[in-house]
């Protein structure tokens, strides 16, 4: 092979390079939000709460320097009407947009994904109840600041549920589920957790 031939070879192998690394992102990441995808989210917490789950057996040290895990679900507060209203390129802004605003608030090492429609959930590693519900209210103030043409005002509702003993990833995500139904159920535009469903 000349040197010619090698340099076309070279050229062609990055190329594919780059197409097989574009088709991985598009795999884990929401083609319009460009967060993380469903599946992408459950798999990853799926291995926390096991990592978590071999902490408090004692068959594994501290994982990643944390022992517990909250999640919280987010829903963009009635979502039909701004699709309805102002058409669904503007609803699509608002997703795009909101979604930013939910990632740029996160730490490093929390995860951010849209869960379906309006629907996003995030996860925070290490926070408790009390942790996510202020790093959940910490978002929802953002997002109510945030200005879209026309003078639409968005607001997010958000249920908050923190990792139990052994417990598996779909009973969190339902009891955090729970939580955000509540929320909009009661006003929207508000913070609950799933230990204040109880309370009532």
């Amino acid at each position: 092979m000349n040197d010619e031939d090698r340099k076309i070879l070279e050229e062609k192998i990055e190329e594919l390079e780059g197409e097989i690394h574009e088709l991985e992102h598009d795999l884990i990441h929401d083609y319009l939000t460009g967060l993380k995808t469903r599946a992408f989210f459950e798999e990853e917490i799926r291995v926390y709460l096991e990592a978590i789950s071999q902490n408090d057996r004692g068959k594994r040290k501290e994982w990643f320097g944390f022992k517990n895990i909250s999640v919280v679900f987010f829903d963009i507060d009635h979502f039909k009407q701004v699709n309805d209203n102002h058409g669904h390129e503007i609803g699509d802004k608002v997703l795009k947009t909101v979604a930013t605003a939910i990632k740029e608030s996160l730490r490093s090492g929390d995860t951010a994904a849209r869960w379906g429609g309006e629907e996003m959930i995030v996860s925070l590693l290490g926070a408790n109840e009390e942790d996510a519900k202020q790093k959940a209210e910490e978002i929802r103030s953002r997002v109510g600041e945030l200005n879209f043409d026309g003078g639409l005002a968005v607001t997010i509702s958000a249920g908050v549920a923190s990792a139990q003993k052994e417990e598996l990833l779909e009973n969190l995500v339902k009891r955090a589920d729970e939580a955000l139904y509540n929320a909009k159920e009661t006003g929207r535009n508000k913070v609950i957790t799933h230990s204040e469903l109880a309370g009532q």
